[in-house]
């Protein structure tokens, strides 16, 4: 196969096209090193090919390659192949987007000394038990690779992107629901703060992933409340806004589905909110 350079992104990362013109995304240490537009590029300098569906998420990714370390996308890539190969599955190309941005965020959460418990681990364990053993393993990619020890909480993380991957194709019904939950929240938030959000972000993306998820286990009957007084205190006073829009959340899940959200998982909504709203805030404010 033949590649031929279209963009050049950074020396390890180029956007490129093949013999049928199709577009593709190379990596590789060095590999537009003395390129331009046009060139041909070696197969032997290629360490990593990536085809998606859509320009969308070609899109996407190339936004998160621009701001995650080079280094930490080939262990993301490691960590989806191992996995793959582990449960005997092809995950969708979403997973490259979704995974390799939580590792990386994941190891500068580490690094800052903010770890995260899983209010689910125990679901995760117990539901996805072939997903949990793969992610375990992931943790023994990273810890060599990173030289940084993660807790199980980690573990069930990642796991529910090794579940997530397999997902893209669920029934039209649950689909359709869950993405009028999504719009619904994003709306809520919209109003709440009288902002737009800005979709082609990685906080969107993060915000809408969370949604998701939650979204799939509330309507799989899958949600188990569990509260954590002292840290949930603490986030709502320190982003009182965020700790309001996400009352709204609530009260629309209990109208909704006469479901009551767990303090736990207030605290990641206020988290997401949070962040999600706070670019577009300051933006409004800079004269």
């Amino acid at each position: 196969m033949c590649y031929q350079v279209k963009k050049i992104y950074n020396n390890n990362i180029i956007l490129a096209e093949d013999d049928k013109l199709s577009e593709v995304i190379l990596l590789g240490k060095g590999i537009a090193f003395q390129k331009k537009p046009g060139d041909a590029i070696e197969e032997t300098s290629i360490d990593k090919k990536f085809v998606f569906e859509s320009a969308e998420s070609s899109s996407k990714f190339l936004t998160l390659l621009k701001e995650v370390p080079f280094n930490q996308v080939e262990l993301s890539s490691k960590i989806i192949a191992q996995a793959q190969e582990e449960l005997k599955v092809k995950f969708h190309d979403s997973i490259y987007i979704g995974l390799t941005d939580h590792i990386s965020y994941t190891i500068s959460r580490y690094k800052a000394g903010m770890m995260m418990k899983n209010a689910l681990l125990w679901e995760i364990q117990n539901y996805y038990p072939k997903e949990y053993a793969a992610a375990k393993n992931a943790l023994s990619l990273i810890e060599y690779y990173e030289r940084i020890h993660l807790s199980e909480d980690e573990i069930g993380f990642i796991a529910l992107h090794f579940v997530n991957a397999q997902q893209e194709g669920e029934e039209l019904q649950l689909t359709m629901i869950v993405t009028e939950i999504v719009n619904d929240i994003l709306s809520i938030v919209k109003y709440h703060y009288q902002i737009e959000l800005d979709e082609d972000s990685l906080n969107y993306n993060r915000f809408v992933t969370h949604i998701r998820f939650f979204a799939r286990r509330l309507l799989q009957e899958e949600i188990h409340a569990s509260d954590d007084e002292f840290l949930y205190e603490q986030i709502r006073n320190k982003i009182p806004q965020a700790k309001l829009c996400a009352d709204k959340v609530k009260d629309y899940f209990i109208k909704k589905f006469n479901v009551t959200i767990s303090q736990e998982e207030m605290i990641y909504f206020m988290l997401h909110i949070n962040r999600v709203a706070e670019r577009e805030i300051k933006g409004k404010s800079t004269p």
